[in-house]
């Protein structure tokens, strides 16, 4: 490597412009280390109005030439997207022998095997702190440190826009839309927010920790994934009351050679660490054999958080750090089942509207009690719909299976006035 370390960044948007500024304050002090300079920077639109002056940057509309430009030593890629530019340019920068870094957790999620591939080969760096958990460091700890420890569950929120919606829904009493609205208004959600309210952003990275935590290759389709959409204020009255709060949880486990990989809302206790972690910030928690519990929180987005990562993942290059993108050989992953979701066990939060009459309860502990589904606690409230009630129930542990075969038949009773919803309870964090 040359005493200059060249740069090309793909992608000018709030991330890059807070790398830049970073950029701005580094200057190498060691004759061991070369200095870093941008060499080119790719946009989609050179004549975007900006939020700073880009005059005398370098600046190219040709993205993929990056890839093949002698001077650019490191690409750093902030555009964002599963396919398309993005994943041409990563590909083919792999290819020409170039160290990649990017923020895009689609992209590591749905090609990262094969991109892990070429960069192993190659022997370049493929580093992507950036793409999970903004500035919390998360992939170095686990790649580097934790994993050796036999970690048996990663577990977190991996989504600041959803814990900012469940916060304010939470602690306002106001409906889904209406927060959605606001979070949009200020920042904290996407014009587009669906892959972030579906769970399919936190769904993304936690498939990607669970390859590097337990040694196998990224399988973010057999990841199960489900959003926020249908909890509504009603839920978190409920939840305070029997002493939960909701969060939308990432969660990767490992129990012999099976996997849990899942992404879903879940009723928490309220002293639990996770509980307390509100608005926009994420949190991970890392249980190995060794450690025990630690414990990352921070903020999970935005400029200055998400370009610290960058910075951090460049500093690797320059010092000539290399790691193995999924910190173990793609070529020796195991190949282990990921269990489904209908085979895992778990207490549920129950809520049933229904005739508001002698009897109903009866009829609904029947099924229940059929396929052996036994009732921790019970709450009854008046509906606001005249004639009905509400009917909170808090089940034991019990296969999934078995849970939505009963809520099948319950559902079908003359006295049940509509689908029955669920939450899952994560009562061991």
């Amino acid at each position: 490597m040359s005493k200059i370390l060249g740069v090309g960044i793909a992608g000018l948007g709030t991330v890059g412009e807070g790398f830049l500024n970073q950029l701005k304050n580094f200057k190498s002090n060691s004759k061991s280390e070369p200095n870093i300079k941008i060499i080119q920077i790719a946009v989609k639109n050179i004549k975007k109005k900006r939020s700073f002056n880009v005059k005398n940057l370098p600046i190219t509309s040709n993205t993929i030439q990056l890839s093949s430009n002698k001077d650019i030593d490191v690409i750093i890629e902030l555009i964002g997207g599963s396919s398309g530019i993005a994943y041409q340019l990563v590909k083919k920068a792999l290819l020409n022998k170039k160290h990649v870094i990017t923020a895009n957790k689609a992209l590591m999620a749905m090609h990262g095997n094969e991109l892990s591939k070429i960069a192993e080969k190659n022997k370049v760096s493929l580093n992507y702190e950036a793409a999970i958990a903004g500035g919390v460091p998360i992939v170095k700890a686990v790649r580097e440190s934790l994993r050796f420890n036999k970690i048996s569950k990663i577990y977190g929120i991996l989504n600041g826009t959803c814990n900012y919606v469940l916060t304010k829904m939470a602690k306002e009493k106001k409906g889904f839309k209406e927060v959605l609205k606001d979070a949009q208004n200020k920042g904290f959600a996407e014009l587009d927010p669906r892959l972030d309210i579906q769970g399919i952003d936190a769904a993304h990275k936690i498939s990607l920790l669970s390859s590097i935590a337990f040694n196998i290759a990224i399988d973010f389709k057999n990841t199960y994934i489900e959003g926020i959409t249908k909890i509504d204020p009603s839920d978190f009255i409920f939840a305070k009351e029997l002493g939960y709060s909701i969060k939308l949880l990432a969660v990767a486990a490992k129990n012999k050679k099976e996997i849990e990989q899942r992404v879903h809302p879940c009723f928490v206790r309220q002293n639990s660490v996770i509980s307390k972690v509100d608005n926009e910030l994420n949190a991970i928690i890392v249980k190995d054999k060794v450690i025990g519990k630690n414990i990352f929180e921070g903020p999970g987005a935005g400029s200055g958080p998400t370009a610290a990562s960058v910075m951090s993942d460049l500093m690797d290059v320059l010092r000539g750090t290399y790691n193995l993108p999924l910190g173990s050989s793609i070529f020796k992953k195991k190949k282990l089942k990921i269990k489904r979701m209908s085979d895992i066990q778990f207490s549920y939060y129950l809520r049933i509207l229904a005739n508001d009459k002698s009897g109903v309860m009866a009829q609904i502990a029947k099924v229940l009690s059929s396929r052996k589904i036994s009732i921790e606690s019970i709450i009854q409230k008046p509906s606001i719909k005249k004639k009905y009630a509400e009917i909170i129930l808090i089940t034991h542990k019990t296969k999934e299976s078995t849970l939505t075969s009963a809520l099948k038949r319950i559902k079908g009773l003359s006295v049940v006035k509509s689908s029955v919803k669920f939450i899952r309870i994560e009562d061991l964090l």
